[in-house]
């Protein structure tokens, strides 16, 4: 019996967890994580004989390192108590507790047809709308008027600790130097802070039929996030599914086929922003923003593995190879 076993075990009727279906006689499935910047064991809880699992839990892959499946447990409560009800298409959190030098996160599963690169080619109008609709619904948590300081908070800071990160890397430095100058115009624009999921890519998606969009792994998510963020990260992903863009130099292309000029993806982002009361005139620079911040999570998300001489090698491989630093990179200087 697997340490997630014998915690459902033992908790089992104190988390009413027959509820979820689970039975006396549950399966679990452990995901290992297979990207460098992953940080938590992920197990699959399964009645027995269920082809869908009822439960997730979490379990950070280190001890002690807990913050984040806190952090997500907490955004999951946000979402499913605000003042407007729940936001349909996220999990809803069975309990959070530490054992020992671990918190354990119970959640409960998401069905549906992972929404996968062979999915997104088959009908990119379909989840163009469902990923539309899905973010237009996300709350806003602060009106634009109070939400002074903004932009060193979502931006100046993150890239900050990635200069940081990356002090050996004067390339780095400069790139952020030369993002702040494209970004001089928004800095001082008024944006509402809003819920912000940070990685809507495969395989935190699945459609489900008459309930659209279903998310997962909210570890990254924010709810003093920047407007547009989601919808470019989760269109991004759409045009490098319809292209079959693996690679990161047609990664980049299909960058270009939906975000440069004339591109496809500009008035759905447009939609969106108006939405949220922001002027379409800043989508330029909010795509900009979206890849620089995406990036700049590479600071958290590689903590702990510099210090050496091996280390620092593996931190400037891990970057260097990245999608979002490419993205980043090519937003800025194309």
């Amino acid at each position: 019996m697997t340490f997630i076993d014998s915690f459902l075990a033992e908790h089992y009727d104190e988390l009413a967890l027959d509820k979820y279906g689970i039975g006396k006689r549950w399966e679990s499935v452990l995901l290992t994580p297979r990207f460098v910047t992953s940080r938590h064991v992920v197990a699959l809880v399964f009645a027995a004989g269920a082809a869908v699992p009822s439960l997730v839990v979490k379990v950070p892959r280190q001890p002690g390192e807990n913050d984040s499946v806190r952090h997500e447990a907490e955004v999951l409560r946000q979402l499913n108590t605000g003042a407007e009800g729940s936001v349909i298409g996220v999990p809803k959190v069975v309990t959070v507790q530490d054992v020992g030098a671990h918190t354990v996160l119970v959640e409960t599963a998401v069905t549906g047809a992972p929404l996968d690169p062979r999915l997104v080619a088959a009908d990119l109008p379909g989840a163009v709308s469902a990923g539309t609709a899905f973010v237009d619904a996300l709350p806003c948590t602060q009106a634009a008027a109070s939400n002074e300081g903004w932009y060193d908070r979502t931006i100046s800071d993150p890239l900050e600790a990635l200069t940081g990160l990356l002090s050996r890397e004067p390339g780095t430095a400069a790139l952020v130097e030369l993002t702040h100058q494209r970004l001089a115009a928004l800095r001082h624009a008024e944006l509402p802070a809003v819920v912000e999921h940070g990685d809507l890519s495969h395989p935190n998606l699945f459609l489900k039929p008459h309930a659209g969009l279903q998310v997962v792994d909210w570890e990254r998510a924010r709810t003093d996030g920047v407007p547009g963020h989601d919808l470019v990260f989760y269109l991004q992903y759409l045009s490098e599914s319809s292209d079959q863009a693996f690679d990161r130099g047609s990664q980049v292309a299909a960058f270009d086929k939906a975000f440069g000029p004339g591109g496809w993806a500009l008035a759905h982002l447009a939609g969106h922003l108006d939405v949220r009361g922001v002027d379409a005139a800043l989508v330029p620079l909010l795509v900009i923003a979206t890849w620089a911040r995406s990036a700049a999570t590479l600071a958290y998300r590689l903590a702990g593995q510099d210090g050496t001489a091996d280390g620092s090698e593996k931190l400037r491989q891990a970057v260097a190879s990245d999608r979002d630093f490419w993205l980043w990179r090519h937003a800025v200087e194309g």
